[in-house]
């Protein structure tokens, strides 16, 4: 299996979000090939509106950049793992713009579905992208992912016509900079792996390993004293 893994944090190599994505990856066997792209090293440009890609019929946009490798990376993997942080409630900016300049992989064709449920308006150009396996792996600074992560569910929901992939959303981000708790942030990675391998072996996962991982990983006071530690100099400054 070829594995993409788009890295969307402005903190790089250093993401809290990619020791999740790690971990994950490391319960797949070893005859998967893993690539990482890391967006905030690659140029994107901002989306200007033109709809050249659709109004010349190619699919291909009119600037230039390194989006249009991205893409073809994308559409050669068989898996690809979105990972990155949340930052007031959405996607960071330059994934945002990533997405944006992903419209030339859509087709200019709006629905005629009476269906008030039907949350896709339009369909992939390459009709291989709708077999990809997609994997959202995402952290955040809340005690809890709920309802912190609804707005930015709904949006992929939207773009891809439906629940079409698997997230893994882990709250209280700071845990993996923080010195302690070793214990659970190791347990809890180790759940993260054993999650990769479960889906490796079966590209989805069971609600049960679901609900598992997405589990708080201190109580709500356990973490506020971490958090407050973590963000003192920033309330002194």
């Amino acid at each position: 299996m070829k594995v993409l893994v788009i890295n969307a944090s402005p903190k790089k190599d250093k993401s809290n979000t990619m020791n999740i994505t790690r971990a994950f990856l490391s319960g797949f066997s070893s005859d998967c090939e893993v690539e990482t792209v890391t967006l905030y090293k690659s140029e994107v440009k901002p989306c200007t509106g033109c709809y050249y890609c659709w109004k010349s019929g190619t699919g291909i946009c009119a600037l230039k950049d390194d989006v249009k490798e991205i893409h073809e990376k994308i559409l050669g993997a068989d898996l690809v793992v979105f990972s990155f942080p949340l930052y007031f409630f959405g996607m960071p900016s330059q994934l945002k713009a990533f997405i944006d300049r992903s419209l030339p992989l859509m087709a200019p064709y709006m629905s005629e579905s009476e269906d008030p449920h039907s949350a896709s308006f339009h369909d992939f150009r390459d009709k291989s992208l709708t077999k990809k396996k997609l994997v959202v792996i995402s952290s955040c600074g809340y005690v809890e992912t709920e309802p912190m992560y609804g707005a930015l569910l709904h949006q992929i929901d939207l773009i891809l016509g439906g629940r079409k992939y698997t997230p893994i959303l882990c709250a209280q981000g700071e845990i993996f900079v923080a010195d302690h708790p070793i214990r659970q942030r190791e347990g809890y990675l180790s759940d993260i792996k054993d999650a990769g391998r479960e889906y490796c072996e079966n590209l989805c996962l069971s609600e049960e390993t679901l609900n598992k991982i997405s589990r708080p990983i201190l109580t709500a006071k356990g973490f506020g004293l971490l958090a407050g530690k973590h963000f003192l100099p920033y309330r002194q400054a």
